[in-house]
């Protein structure tokens, strides 16, 4: 019984970095890599998000909470590689110009490892978005709002909080969308009215972040050391009372 006991604790004691593994399928309708769960996220709709500071590409420099504090704020997660992403272009440069006059603001990101800046630089001259773009180098504007795939957006309200994550809509194709998820929450959030679907698995191309930095991974490490040896503490503890 004991023995049983001690398998038990040392499952649950697994890091969770093995157990919550981002799965992903292709879906007949989207034919691309969709999210299967959403139940990994490690930021969920309703976070307080913490303020974070960034500087485009055009040398504009930002911080979350003053442009929240003008409207809501949406980061749309691209890549120059990923046709997916690049089939919005004209879709994203309609949604700026509807709601820029409400004083929405919408921020692109690039966070994929193998986006250079000179790449990004490159597509833009095809692209031409009228609104900041972020060479997000580091991967924390990613990680902050737990970013996974291309094209995804995540929508901040006038309060810091997420309040949506997900495809901008139902499909790749133009002429094939069903449902504007993206602009049903935008319209919602600007009128004070709850948003129907607050998260919806994403599809497209998946985000590949560059390493951490040394020192983040040495403090990562440290959490984890001392996680491991609070629960060896504990598991030789109920051991010794099962005596």
């Amino acid at each position: 019984m004991k023995h049983k006991i001690l398998i038990f604790l040392l499952t649950i004691s697994l890091p969770a970095t093995v157990l919550a593994q981002s799965e992903y399928t292709i879906p007949k309708k989207h034919r691309v890599i969709q999210e299967k769960t959403l139940k990994s996220q490690n930021v969920p709709i309703g976070t307080k998000l913490s303020d974070v500071n960034f500087t485009s590409l055009h040398k504009g420099t930002y911080t979350l909470s003053t442009l929240s504090q003008q409207g809501p704020v949406i980061f749309i997660f691209l890549s120059t590689e990923c046709p997916v992403a690049q089939r919005y272009a004209m879709r994203l440069k309609r949604m700026h110009k509807e709601f820029a006059d409400k004083h929405v603001t919408i921020v692109g990101v690039y966070s994929n490892e193998n986006d250079s800046v000179e790449d990004v630089h490159e597509y833009l001259k095809r692209a031409e978005y009228p609104f900041p773009i972020v060479k997000d180098v580091d991967g924390s504007l990613a990680r902050n709002l737990g970013a996974t795939m291309t094209p995804q957006a995540h929508l901040i309200d006038t309060s810091g909080v997420l309040r949506y994550r997900g495809p901008i809509d139902d499909n790749r194709y133009v002429t094939r969308v069903k449902h504007n998820y993206l602009k049903d929450a935008i319209v919602a959030t600007l009128s004070g009215k709850k948003i129907q679907i607050k998260e919806t698995p994403a599809f497209g191309c998946t985000i590949h972040l560059p390493d951490l930095p040394v020192e983040k991974r040495v403090i990562f490490h440290e959490h984890i050391a001392q996680i491991v040896e609070n629960m060896r503490t504990f598991i030789n503890s109920l051991i010794n009372t099962l005596k």
